[in-house]
């Protein structure tokens, strides 16, 4: 197996995770909970997180494709 292909498929999986990952957060993640960090709820926090999963998690899954099919 080449490097760029095994390399290729770790970034498809980790895009993957953090594609489900950031799903969980945005959907479910600071509901019912209390505190945070000064102005920002809990809710917010997991906005943000979950946005920034997102995010990376479709640049990894992109460059994991890209790599595959090269």
């Amino acid at each position: 197996m080449q490097p760029t292909i095994a390399f290729g498929i770790l970034l498809s999986l980790v895009g993957l995770a953090a594609l489900s990952f950031s799903v969980y957060a945005l959907l479910r993640g600071g509901k019912g909970q209390r505190g945070g960090i000064g102005p920002i709820s809990e809710r917010g926090i997991h906005v943000i997180a979950g946005i920034r999963m997102l995010l990376i998690g479709l640049a990894s899954l992109v460059a994991g494709v890209y790599l595959l099919l090269s």
